[in-house]
């Protein structure tokens, strides 16, 4: 197992989305990473549906493609592990768009997020479900990001256990957990912890604003549930790893 915090969510490498604007900056942001006890971190940029903000363009693949080596080996000589992958929205996969393109370097997962506060979508839990179904198809697992921020969880936490039920895993918002991502989130996050749906904590880092650290994270649940239980969620045992 690793000796350190694995997030699979983050923004730390420029692809043309909100996140790291430039490899400086992705440097930094990793080095923030390392300092706070993350030993591998998955760099995820945004691949939204092409009516979103943030499609996965050629022109945005290119960008990714030729920053993330820079970034990646510039943090090695630290002894941070920096891996591909991308944060997926549900409909992509879900329409029938081979999830393999997505996969999370080294393991068998997808990641795939849960939609918003700020997207008005009808059936969110369900376009997840369908999404995590067609990745099940291809022999992979889907990790469900955020669930805690998007409207139709914080009004149904009951929702999601199906999903969890199923083998999907669950991945909240480090944030979240710490009230960085306001009440309802803070609430729900909580909530879904004590459910016992959850698998897993990410960062979901966007910028220095929103660094990727899940250090305070682990801390706010170990002082709740205890360090012994709270660790699984942050050291990467929960993530299928493989090919």
């Amino acid at each position: 197992m690793v000796q350190g915090f694995v997030d699979v969510h983050s923004h730390v490498v420029p692809s043309g989305d909100d996140g790291a604007a430039t490899v400086e900056e992705g440097i930094e942001l990793c080095r923030i990473a390392f300092e706070a006890g993350t030993r591998i971190l998955f760099a995820t940029p945004h691949a939204h549906a092409a009516w979103d903000q943030f499609p996965r363009t050629a022109e945005r693949r290119d960008l990714y493609e030729q920053a993330f080596p820079r970034v990646r080996d510039a943090v090695a000589a630290w002894g941070l592990d920096l891996r591909r992958g991308w944060e997926v929205y549900p409909s992509l996969v879900a329409d029938g768009e081979d999830p393999r393109g997505y996969v999370l370097e080294g393991t068998r997962a997808v990641l795939v997020e849960f939609p918003g506060w700020w997207l008005d979508v009808d059936g969110a839990v369900g376009l997840v479900a369908d999404a995590a179904r067609n990745v099940e198809r291809a022999g992979l697992v889907p990790i469900l990001a955020h669930p805690e921020r998007c409207p139709a969880v914080v009004a149904d936490p009951e929702s999601v256990r199906a999903l969890a039920e199923a083998g999907w895993p669950l991945c909240l918002n480090g944030p979240s957990l710490t009230g960085d991502h306001g009440t309802s989130a803070e609430r729900t996050a909580w909530r879904l912890l004590e459910d016992g749906v959850v698998s897993m904590v990410a960062s979901d880092a966007h910028g220095f604003a929103r660094p990727p650290r899940v250090d305070a994270a682990f801390a706010a649940v170990s002082a709740t549930i205890g360090s012994d239980a709270a660790l699984p969620l942050f050291d990467g045992s929960a993530i299928p790893w493989g090919r």
